[in-house]
C-alpha cells in the first residue's frame, strides 16, 4: 500500500489528457533548437517608420541651425561697446627686442663688475694706495690685450696707475669668466665712471682666452704687458648703437 502511494507521487505533474509523445512531435523537431530560434529572433522587428522621419527631421533640423549660425551660436548679443578685455593672468613672453651693443654690454658688464665692487669700488675709483682706479687709468683705457690678461690671469708686482704707485697682487678673476663676460666686463669698465673707449666685442674676447691659454695660468706683470701685449685685440669691431640678439649678442638688421 504504501509503495504504491510513493510510486504516484513520483509522477510528474502533467494533465492526464496531455500525450506526451504528441506534444514532442509538434515541436518538429529538438526543443533546445526550437528555443534558440526564438531568442535569435527576438528584438529583430522592424523599426517603426514614424520613428525613423522623427528622427530624421530631428538631424535636419539640428544642420540647419548650425549650417546658418541661428541665434544660438550668435555672439553678437554678447559684444558690448567700449568693453575692454581684462589682461590675461597667464605671463606672457615679451618680444626679444635687439639691444644695442654699448647698452647690452654695460647691461651684462655690470652683473659681471660684481666681483671687481670689493676693491675697485662701485665708482671705480679703487681705495688710495691699496687698489688703483679704474676710471681715468691708462690700463683700462689703452691697449685691450694688456687688459684682458691682467683681468684673466691677474698682475703682480709694482705697477703705476694714473701717475700713483701701487706693488700690490691681483688675483685672477677672469678664469671662470667666457668670451661673452669678459668682453662685457672689459666694455662695462671701459665705458664708465666718464671713460670713454671702444667696445670689446666678443670675437675680441675669444682672442683674449686664446693668447691667455698660450701663455699659461701664471699671474703677468706691468713689465710683461709693456713688452709684449701693449696692442689691441684682434676681431670684430662693433659700434654702439649696433643692434645686437640679446640672447646671441649677434648683429640684426634694424627693421625698415
Amino acid at each position: 500500500m504504501s509503495d504504491s502511494s510513493s510510486s504516484s507521487d513520483l509522477r510528474p505533474d502533467l494533465d492526464e489528457s496531455i500525450n506526451v509523445q504528441d506534444a514532442h512531435g509538434a515541436l518538429k523537431g529538438d526543443p533546445a533548437a526550437g528555443r534558440e530560434k526564438t531568442v535569435r529572433e527576438n528584438g529583430m522587428e522592424a523599426v517603426s517608420l514614424w520613428l525613423v522621419l522623427i528622427s530624421a527631421i530631428v538631424v535636419l533640423a539640428a544642420g540647419a541651425v548650425m549650417g546658418q549660425g541661428g541665434s544660438f551660436f550668435g555672439y553678437g548679443e554678447l559684444i558690448i561697446d567700449g568693453y575692454m578685455r581684462e589682461p590675461s593672468p597667464v605671463p606672457q613672453e615679451e618680444p626679444k627686442v635687439p639691444i644695442a651693443a654699448l647698452a647690452l654690454f654695460q647691461k651684462e658688464g655690470k652683473k659681471v663688475y660684481g666681483t671687481c665692487v670689493a676693491c675697485h669700488q662701485d665708482s671705480g675709483l679703487g681705495q688710495t694706495g691699496q687698489f688703483p682706479p679704474l676710471a681715468g687709468s691708462e690700463w683700462v683705457l689703452g691697449s685691450t690685450e694688456a687688459l684682458s690678461l691682467i683681468i684673466h690671469n691677474g698682475v703682480a708686482g709694482p705697477i703705476e696707475v694714473a701717475g700713483t704707485q701701487y706693488n700690490g697682487n691681483m688675483s685672477a678673476f677672469g678664469a671662470n669668466l667666457n668670451a661673452k663676460e669678459l668682453a662685457a666686463l672689459m666694455t662695462y669698465i671701459r665705458t664708465s665712471w666718464g671713460n670713454d673707449a671702444s667696445i670689446v666685442s666678443p670675437s675680441m674676447a675669444a682672442n683674449a682666452l686664446e693668447i691667455s691659454k698660450k701663455r699659461g695660468g701664471a699671474q703677468t706683470s706691468a713689465e710683461e704687458l709693456k713688452k709684449s701685449h701693449d696692442k689691441m685685440l684682434p676681431g670684430d669691431i662693433l659700434a654702439p648703437d649696433t643692434l645686437l640678439d640679446p640672447e646671441t649678442w649677434e648683429p640684426v638688421a634694424p627693421e625698415e
